[in-house]
């Protein structure tokens, strides 16, 4: 009930507390569309690439991949339960790997580093992955790069949203990390599409897999080992450079002044004119960032758990890691990797299936160019509202479609193309609300002090919960699917309407779930009173994240 009633009051009050930085906005110098920022995004969303690319790969050659290793203990049978279980186990190991990859990039170590160099090791992992899965010799090889490969993409999927929000203007934001969505849905169409020269597996022991068949699946595996050199030569000696944020945060103010001056295609003057609309209005974002910078560095490290029982942190932090888990527990990476499998029980033909699978994702890309578009103009909370409710009615427009009542109206050879259409509307709702928004909104609910451990935290729930949702699906029917994720979308529009207030329009540092203004009634943020026995603490190099604050949590938890 508080939850509610804060959402309430949150929703009414939005527009006010937005509206100060709306209006130095417009007074605010308009930033180029591909100057320096977008370079940089550019090279980012080589890892959202990778990231839909890596969760899909497999649904065009699994298959294929059983018969070559015999996982059904013959040359040309691909369908059994030990197929099943090996196809399970190899495709989730994936969210196995990201899920402990999400967990170090919360690491102090690690995410001290920026988001730059996250992307930079993220991609050593992702280039061995791709090694080892190429050069596989049997299921064990498989899982393993496959492991590999979740560790880059656990920590990309959390460095590279929060990267493109960091360098991105805050003008263009929205529609800059709107891009990180639009390139993981370019990722699944490649992964289905550079299938499409393979054939079907055998459907009986007179065949037998020859030819590009018999070998083509392991480039498939291999490709990312190009690309993610590619991003790591791209960050390394072509464009390194860090988020304003990051640098200030380092203490190099006048490379953040630099880097920030140039975002918006000017050059920052060692004569600061105060008196320049445009200038001014620089300098006050580079003053704000240096404020919170200066509050993160003054206090202990702050864990979730210690943040969850915070007054003030706590509805941000269960609302961030409720909506992480949503995103995966809608089925969408369960439904994107297995839609050949599912397609052939709704009666698509063999030979069809992966154009089906394609087509499906390329809606799934205009989809998503179109919610990047509109990110910045409709608003956050909008898009997930009416992504998840269409998502849950497609599934439940396909449940209908499949029941046996319905085969007295429907053809059965409707039902294939039906099928289609519903997985199609139900992926491209996903990528206009889910998929653009989830991570764009996560990176803005936090205050920097607990930012980097709470996206973990984020990141983890979200890869475990895919774990489940990808290693379950494969045992699951058609019909039991859409009943199980539509109930699951129907429940998070819900959710999604209780609970999530819009932050179009606001800083970072300032949103309307934490805002500065209320920052007073969190014991975890405020300065320690000075006569307390508390007031002399300095904290030291050698301070980690078991650093004592239990006396400010036990209050909080008691009030």
């Amino acid at each position: 009930q508080s939850l509610l009633r804060l959402s309430a009051a949150n929703s009414i009050m939005v527009g006010r507390m937005c509206a100060d930085e709306t209006a130095a906005a417009k007074e605010m110098p308009q930033p180029p569309a591909f100057g320096l920022a977008g370079r940089v995004v550019a090279g980012a969303v080589v890892s959202s690439f990778l990231f839909g690319y890596s969760i899909c790969v497999l649904n065009s050659c699994g298959e294929l991949i059983a018969v070559a290793f015999e996982w059904c203990g013959n040359g040309w049978q691909s369908d059994c339960i030990a197929s099943r279980g090996s196809q399970g186990l190899v495709n989730a190991s994936v969210y196995l790997g990201a899920a402990l990859g999400a967990l170090m990039s919360g690491r102090s170590w690690l995410s001290a580093l920026g988001s730059r160099w996250q992307l930079i090791i993220s991609d050593v992992y992702f280039a061995a992955g791709a090694l080892i899965c190429a050069l596989s010799t049997g299921v064990g090889t498989l899982i393993l790069g496959r492991f590999a490969s979740g560790l880059g993409l656990g920590i990309s999927a959390i460095a590279a949203p929060l990267f493109i929000a960091e360098i991105s203007p805050r003008e263009r934001r929205g529609v800059n990390a709107a891009m990180h969505g639009v390139f993981i849905t370019m990722g699944i169409l490649a992964s289905i599409a550079l299938g499409i020269p393979q054939s079907p597996p055998p459907s009986g022991p007179e065949e037998q897999m020859t030819g590009l068949d018999a070998w083509y699946w392991r480039c498939l595996l291999g490709l990312p080992l190009v690309l993610a050199s590619l991003q790591a030569i791209w960050f390394l000696w072509v464009y390194p450079v860090d988020a304003p944020s990051s640098l200030v945060f380092r203490g190099n103010f006048d490379l953040a002044r630099h880097v920030l001056y140039r975002t918006y295609g000017l050059s920052a003057d060692k004569k600061i004119d105060m008196g320049r609309k445009g200038q001014a209005a620089l300098e006050l974002q580079l003053k704000d960032l240096n404020e919170a910078a200066a509050a993160a560095k003054a206090l202990p490290p702050i864990k979730v758990i210690h943040a969850m029982c915070d007054p003030f942190l706590r509805t941000a932090v269960f609302l961030g890691i409720a909506l992480a888990a949503f995103q995966q527990l809608c089925g969408i990476n369960g439904l994107m990797a297995y839609s050949n499998s599912l397609f052939a029980e709704a009666g698509i033909a063999p030979q069809s299936l992966t154009l089906a699978s394609t087509a499906m994702a390329t809606a799934n890309v205009a989809a998503s160019l179109f919610s990047s578009r509109m990110v910045d103009h409709w608003g956050r909370r909008k898009l997930l509202m009416m992504g998840s409710f269409s998502q849950a009615l497609s599934m439940a427009l396909l449940s209908v479609l499949l029941d046996k009542r319905s085969q007295a109206w429907l053809p059965a050879a409707a039902l294939g193309p039906a099928a289609v259409v519903c997985f199609t509307v139900f992926v491209m709702n996903f990528s206009f609300g889910l998929g653009a928004v989830t991570w764009l909104y996560l990176s803005e609910i936090y205050p920097m002090e607990i930012r980097g451990p709470s996206l973990s935290a984020c990141g983890v729930i979200n890869w475990l919960c895919s774990f489940v949702v990808v290693f379950g699906t494969r045992f699951l029917s058609l019909t039991s699917a859409c009943h199980i994720f539509g109930l699951i979308c129907f429940f998070g529009f819900l959710g999604t309407w209780g609970w999530v207030v819009e932050t179009k329009g606001c800083s970072m540092d300032d949103s309307p779930l934490t805002p500065k203004s209320q920052r007073a009634s969190s014991p975890l943020l405020t300065p320690v009173n000075p006569h307390s026995p508390r007031g002399d603490y300095t904290k030291l190099e050698d301070d980690d994240e078991e650093s004592s604050i239990e006396g400010d949590v036990a209050v909080a938890c008691v009030r």
